[in-house]
């Protein structure tokens, strides 16, 4: 092959930078987070939802939203929508960081539960461990290893964890993680914007009060979940209804027609929430969502009382 030479070399120089400055203006878009409109919206929305439970005492709810790989958009939209909530309803407040010293042991034990705003991969470590010269990539290891231990003492403990859309595709190589949160990311065969049919699994239940009818039709990207999942670890509250949504789509795995939307489950002595949704901005200033989602905040906050015990068979 010829090295490019004179005027073809400034052509590619000319052609990487414009890909380069493409890149770097996509990844600034995603992060840009809501407008003033739509954070007007969010304000709105939090306007018409309420605590169903009074605090026990004034709580604390840290918010972490590291993400490596796929940068969700709505990520900042977690960020202004949770202090909002926070804010706005009086049920918490709200401390949102992407510090992960905020795990470490004296500064954990300040706050009642952790929200994971689609957090994803290995949020302890730096981005570019890989690329670390070898003391550094030691110590970076070696913090997210107490970091972890950490975190799992602290819901073990007693505390709460919640958990929203790619949360569940964070610590991929943590097994831990894994009982933790109870289910592992598989894939996503409804794509952004698709409308699936959900079924309120329990009417009754604490975590299920913001629906007032037993389906609820959404629009976002739909997950589907793999092992360790199952019935018997997890209590499901939400699932898609298979009978009203299209099931022809590809990368469908399960066989058992078994997809969790929203779940709770207990880990030692914490408590742990999961909703799938949260990829679509829309979502949140949807009064609704951000009703279950606060539930669900309450719940692993410790204030909103609700059987966590699994439940085998869906009803």
């Amino acid at each position: 092959m010829k090295a490019c030479t004179g005027t073809v070399c400034a052509l590619l120089i000319v052609a990487g930078c414009a890909l380069v400055a493409a890149q770097e203006a996509s990844a600034a878009k995603l992060k840009k987070g809501p407008s003033a409109e739509e954070i007007a919206r969010m304000a709105d929305a939090v306007s018409k939802i309420k605590p169903a439970a009074r605090p026990a005492r004034p709580r604390k709810l840290l918010v972490y939203s590291v993400s490596w790989g796929y940068f969700h958009s709505s990520i900042p939209y977690g960020k202004e929508a949770f202090r909002i909530m926070g804010s706005g309803t009086g049920a918490f407040k709200a401390t949102v960081s992407d510090d992960p010293s905020m795990f470490e042991p004296e500064t954990l034990r300040t706050f009642d539960a952790v929200f994971f705003n689609n957090t994803n991969r290995d949020i302890f470590l730096p981005q570019d461990f890989k690329n670390l010269p070898p003391e550094k990539k030691k110590a970076a290891a070696e913090r997210d290893e107490r970091l972890k231990r950490s975190l799992s003492s602290y819901l073990a403990g007693g505390r709460g964890l919640a958990v929203i859309h790619a949360g569940v595709a964070s610590f991929r190589e943590w097994p831990e993680f894994g009982e933790i949160i109870g289910a592992r990311f598989d894939n996503h065969p409804w794509g952004a914007g698709s409308e699936v049919t959900l079924k309120i699994e329990e009417p009754r239940h604490p975590l299920t009060q913001a629906f007032k009818d037993p389906r609820f039709v959404v629009k976002d990207e739909i997950y589907q979940l793999k092992a360790p999942y199952a019935r018997d670890k997890v209590r499901v509250l939400l699932s898609i209804d298979t009978e009203r949504t299209d099931m022809k789509k590809g990368g469908i795995h399960r066989t058992d027609g078994d997809f969790a939307i929203t779940y709770i489950k207990p880990y030692g002595k914490g408590r742990v929430f999961y909703n799938a949704l949260g990829h679509m901005h829309e979502l949140f200033w949807n009064p609704t969502v951000l009703q279950h989602w606060l539930d669900g905040i309450q719940f692993v906050l410790g204030d909103l009382k609700a059987d966590a015990a699994p439940r085998p068979k869906a009803p």
